[in-house]
């Protein structure tokens, strides 16, 4: 058996890798428009491309955490039951929009070919992860926000 409370630890140091992403990255990006001129590669890359790496990793392990917590203690059954809202939307390979709750969103993350940080709405991130495979799904939308209230429910 795995230890609870060391793996909703880890969820929680996760969560706040790709939350800090989420909401950092616009405001940098705004700092290094109108403070910084010129060639600054090291700095966009350490923004723009080691952040993100960093992020997408933070991501995975935390769905795979939340996988074994959820098995453990099934989360998602109870995350049904008192009706709470879904993590976002899954868009199905005939177009249809389903929502994504727990189990679904883990699954997701963990077989996703790549992810796709929508930060352009400040106040309300998202994260779109991209199939390897199209035929049962095109992607699906992780609403942070939503993510957010779930990891700050788990207690440890």
């Amino acid at each position: 058996m795995h230890k609870t409370p060391e793996i909703t630890r880890l969820i929680h140091e996760n969560s706040w890798i790709v939350l800090s992403f989420a909401f950092a990255r616009p405001v940098v990006g705004r700092v290094i428009d109108d403070r910084f001129s010129g060639e600054w590669e090291y700095l966009y890359k350490s923004v723009y491309e080691l952040a993100e790496i960093r992020a997408d990793r933070a991501l995975l392990e935390m769905a795979t955490q939340l996988r074994v917590l959820d098995d453990e203690q099934e989360i998602s059954e109870k995350l049904r039951r008192t009706g709470h809202p879904p993590l976002g939307t899954v868009f199905q390979a005939d177009g249809e929009a389903t929502d994504l709750y727990l189990r679904d969103m883990t699954n997701k993350v963990m077989h996703a070919r790549s992810f796709e940080w929508n930060l352009t709405t400040p106040d309300e991130p998202t994260v779109i992860c991209h199939p390897r495979d199209s035929d049962r799904w095109r992607q699906a939308e992780i609403r942070l926000i939503v993510m957010m209230g779930l990891v700050g429910s788990l207690m440890f």
